[in-house]
C-alpha cells in the first residue's frame, strides 16, 4: 500500500500528462485499469519486471510514456527505483524511444539527477524527464 504523499504525486503527474496531450490510460490506484508490468528481459538492475505508476501514450510522436512518483530519500535511490529508471528509459516501440517522467518533491531534483547520472547510461538520460511537484 502506497502512502498518501505517493498517491498525490501520482495524481499530480497524471494531470500534467493530460494537460500535455498524452493519452493517459492507466494510473495505479486511480483508474480501473492498472498499469501493465514491463518485462525485464535484459535482466537490468534487480532483474525483476516493473510496473510503472502511470502508462500513457503521446499520439503525436507515437511515443510510450511512463510515469513514476518518488517521495524522497530512500525511494529515489532504492535498487527498485534505479531498475525502473534504467528499464523504462531503455525501451522503444517501433524505433521510437519511450520516455519516463519522474515526479519528486521540491528540493530533490539535484539528488535525483546525481542518482540518474551514476546509474543510467548516458544514451538513455535524454529519455527521462524530472518534474518537481507543485504541492510538496
Amino acid at each position: 500500500m502506497e502512502s498518501e504523499k505517493h498517491n498525490s504525486l501520482v495524481r499530480e503527474l497524471a494531470s500534467i500528462f493530460g494537460k500535455n496531450g498524452f493519452n493517459v490510460y492507466a494510473v495505479d490506484g486511480v483508474t480501473v485499469k492498472c498499469p501493465s508490468a514491463v518485462e525485464n528481459n535484459n535482466n537490468i538492475g534487480d532483474c525483476q519486471n516493473k510496473i510503472p505508476d502511470i502508462e500513457a501514450y503521446d499520439e503525436l510522436n507515437k511515443r510510450v510514456i511512463r510515469g513514476e512518483a518518488k517521495i524522497g530519500n530512500g525511494d529515489i535511490e532504492s535498487e527498485h527505483s534505479i531498475t525502473q529508471y534504467k528499464l523504462f528509459s531503455s525501451l522503444n516501440k517501433n524505433g521510437v524511444n519511450s520516455w519516463v517522467y519522474i515526479i519528486i518533491p521540491q528540493g530533490e531534483k539535484m539528488f535525483l539527477e546525481k542518482v540518474l547520472a551514476e546509474n543510467v547510461l548516458q544514451k538513455f538520460l535524454d529519455n527521462i524527464g524530472i518534474i518537481e511537484s507543485a504541492n510538496y
